[in-house]
């Protein structure tokens, strides 16, 4: 149970690193794509498109977080969590809080 709890913490602490980017890009497609298309009322379907489109940045992130940080790796390694673990669960942790932040937006425009 501890290896659990201290992996979940370095995902969380990864999550941190990489979050200004990730929720940085999830703002800017819900305020420059869903909020208009639910004011105007055409945003039927919608939603699966933006969170493809939303996954499909993910690699820019990560291209991002390579440059700027290139040895930041080490210290999860020493954690025992891989670098597929961490973006995995960033990439699962991005796209649930996008959802959320898409249906919290549509339902305070209905």
């Amino acid at each position: 149970m501890t290896i659990l709890a201290t992996q979940l913490r370095a995902v969380g602490l990864f999550y941190r690193s990489v979050a200004p980017f990730m929720l940085g890009i999830s703002g800017l497609i819900l305020l420059a794509v869903l909020l208009p298309a639910l004011l105007e009322g055409w945003s039927a379907g919608l939603l699966p498109a933006l969170l493809l489109i939303k996954l499909a940045t993910a690699p820019v992130v990560w291209y991002l977080s390579e440059q700027l940080r290139p040895d930041q790796y080490w210290f999860y390694f020493n954690l025992n969590v891989s670098r597929r673990r961490l973006w995995g669960a960033v990439v699962v942790a991005d796209g649930l809080v996008f959802l959320g932040g898409a249906l919290l937006l549509r339902g305070a425009l209905s």
